[in-house]
């Protein structure tokens, strides 16, 4: 009798076959999707530091250049076009020295026309003058010949009553020589008269007359000064500088063309990255080394006004100024924005521009990964770290310029 066998079952079989699959499958996929994330990279190529906690010194540095500590604007007083360059650019100067000539011809015969018409004008009123003076001499002769005939009246008056009381001259000699001895007296009296109203009259008139040509010549004085306005002259003695003019050049009046250095000092003018217009002030202090001697500095002055992505700050000696200094030299100075304080700090390199500072490669034996990060304040030399890392880790701060689009990489040594 023929034994009946039962068909095994294959399912446990097929379960293990797609299990298998499935581990293959995922495999794959993982190292596929690693591979595309990460990417070989030479340690060669690496610069790798450690993240510390030390001491963050908060400070920046800038490069300072000696200018004069005070200097005076050159303007044009009156515009026109240069006829005629005196000076130049570097020149020491003495104050009113003509630096350079203008010519414009419009304000040139405005000018003529006013020097012409002010003159005719003290021309009549001193021609009113010398008429008052002749009058008032006028007046002087009719004076004396009043006062020469009222002596003649009386000689003959009185010779006529000598020989009137001795009975020797007639009657009518006597009153004729008497009537006209009163009539001399009223006559002078009249003419004295005449002569005080009208000298207290004609001083008045030639006082308001002389205070008219004063007040003219003040003006032509005046007039004749603006035509020197035509020279450029120096305001102060000094080193001519930022002169910078050619023939022929139009200026406009009160145009600045240049300035004096007036050599009583220096001070130091650096430019400065707008990031910092907020954190810099007057008074904030720096110092500078010059032949292994450091000076002391202040900030004196912070300009608002930012140009190309910089601003300007002066600076000035705090005490010892260094010897032998002269315009437009260049000096490395250290500003202290704060005090020191302990904070996680990484050196600085060329991975920001690639991060912006948002994240880096943070590296573990021979894998480096990204990490968000978030910086705080730096320095010349240092990044101060805000969160993101720990002390002891190792990071890179290269540039990831070649493979910033991997999460991963792997570094290989040779």
């Amino acid at each position: 009798m023929d034994t009946k066998l039962e068909k095994k079952s294959s399912k446990p079989k097929i379960i293990l076959i797609i299990l298998l699959v499935m581990v293959l499958v995922g495999t794959f996929a993982y190292y596929f999707i690693n591979q595309k994330n990460s990417v070989n990279v030479s340690l060669e190529d690496l610069r790798i530091t450690t993240v510390k906690e030390s001491n963050f010194e908060d400070m920046m540095m800038v490069t300072g250049q000696t200018e004069s500590l005070n200097t005076s604007l050159i303007n044009v007083p009156e515009g026109g076009a240069i006829q005629e360059i005196l000076a130049e650019n570097g020149d020491m100067v003495q104050q009113g020295q003509p630096l350079a000539r203008i010519y414009n011809a419009s304000t040139e015969f405005n000018y003529m026309n006013q020097e012409t018409n002010i003159m005719q004008q003290i021309g009549q009123m001193q021609g009113s003058l010398l008429e008052i003076k002749n009058q008032a001499f006028s007046q002087q002769q009719e004076l004396l010949q009043a006062q020469n005939d009222l002596k003649s009246a009386e000689q003959q008056f009185n010779l006529q009553k000598r020989l009137f009381d001795a009975e020797i001259g007639r009657k009518t000699d006597f009153e004729e020589a008497s009537q006209r001895y009163n009539y001399q007296q009223q006559r002078i009296n009249l003419v004295e008269q005449g002569v005080s109203n009208d000298q207290k009259a004609r001083q008045q008139q030639m006082r308001a007359i002389q205070q008219s040509i004063a007040q003219l010549e003040k003006s032509l004085n005046a007039l004749r000064s603006n035509k020197n306005n035509f020279l450029i002259q120096a305001p102060a003695s000094g080193r001519l500088s930022s002169f910078d003019i050619s023939l022929g050049q139009n200026l406009q009046s009160g145009e600045s063309i240049g300035k004096i250095d007036l050599m009583n000092g220096y001070k130091l003018i650096a430019k400065v990255d707008e990031f910092y217009i907020n954190r810099l002030q007057v008074g904030i202090p720096g110092t500078m080394e010059i032949n292994q001697k450091t000076y002391e500095v202040l900030i004196t002055k912070v300009s608002p006004e930012v140009s190309q992505g910089q601003f300007e700050i002066e600076l000035k000696f705090a005490d010892e100024k260094p010897k032998n200094l002269r315009m437009g030299m260049n000096f490395a100075i250290k500003l202290k924005l704060s005090q020191d304080t302990k904070s996680l700090v990484i050196p600085k390199g060329n991975f920001y521009k690639d991060t912006s500072g948002q994240w880096i490669y943070v590296v573990k034996d021979n894998m480096a990964t990204k990490r968000k990060i978030e910086i705080g304040r730096e320095n010349s030399l240092n990044y101060e770290i805000v969160s993101g890392l720990e002390p002891n880790e190792k990071v890179i701060i290269s540039g990831y310029e070649d493979y910033k689009q991997y999460e991963k990489l792997n570094i290989q040594s040779n």
